[in-house]
């Protein structure tokens, strides 16, 4: 949420119009319906899977011979002896967390698959829903190359009620397949702008809250 509340602070607030109407569900603009259409292949071998950071538990699983690689794509500082600190450039968020390193016959094996194609670590339950996901996962023969949406905004809708809403589609990408690493987390995709009078009238915004999220990476 703190990143959405920077969002609210930077950007300008523009005018809409249209007729009063039921509020309708989230539908992507065009333009990002053809970008999703075009997409990139998703790194999704869990051989090229060398690193998970556990975000809930401060914990960064990593293969052994991948440490030093994935404490320098999360641009971890050292805070002491035991730990690091990291803060995500995508959301803002700061974690804290110690390396946990395996050898390659005991990594891959600490896996599975989850429903919604995502890899977590066995002992974990398989998220029921994006927000709910607790890893950062690191992939190697990847880049951050997969653009899945432009960033715009929604046409305002004004409700039966006087109020009105609209949606910042934020420009997004994911890991595609490269030659290098990529680092990959839940992010805000597309964010909801509350407005309590017609037109989206910026006078009075009640409400800028994520209405949506995707795994996510910064190109």
């Amino acid at each position: 949420m703190r990143s959405v509340v920077v969002i609210a602070a930077v950007l300008g607030l523009g005018t809409g119009c249209g007729g009063v109407v039921e509020e309708q569900p989230e539908s992507l603009p065009e333009e990002a319906v053809e970008i999703q259409e075009a997409a990139a292949e998703a790194p999704r071998k869990l051989d090229d899977l060398i690193a998970a950071l556990d975000r809930e538990e401060g914990v960064l699983h990593t293969l052994d011979t991948e440490q030093g690689t994935a404490l320098a794509q999360l641009k971890a500082v050292r805070i002491d002896s035991e730990r690091y600190q990291m803060k995500d450039e995508l959301t803002g968020d700061t974690t804290v967390f110690r390396v946990l390193p395996y050898p390659g016959p005991r990594w891959w094996p600490l896996f599975k698959l989850c429903p919604n194609g995502q890899y977590v670590f066995s002992w974990l339950q398989c998220p029921t829903n994006i927000y709910s996901d607790r890893l950062t996962r690191i992939w190697r023969n990847s880049s951050c190359s997969w653009r899945v949406q432009n960033a715009g905004w929604s046409s305002c809708t004004t409700t039966s009620t006087g109020t009105s809403y609209k949606y910042q589609y934020m420009e997004a990408w994911k890991c595609g397949v490269g030659t290098g690493f990529c680092v990959e987390r839940r992010a805000v995709r597309t964010v909801r702008w509350n407005y309590d009078l017609a037109a989206c009238d910026p006078a009075i915004v009640t409400g800028v809250t994520p209405s949506a999220y995707d795994y996510l990476c910064k190109p």
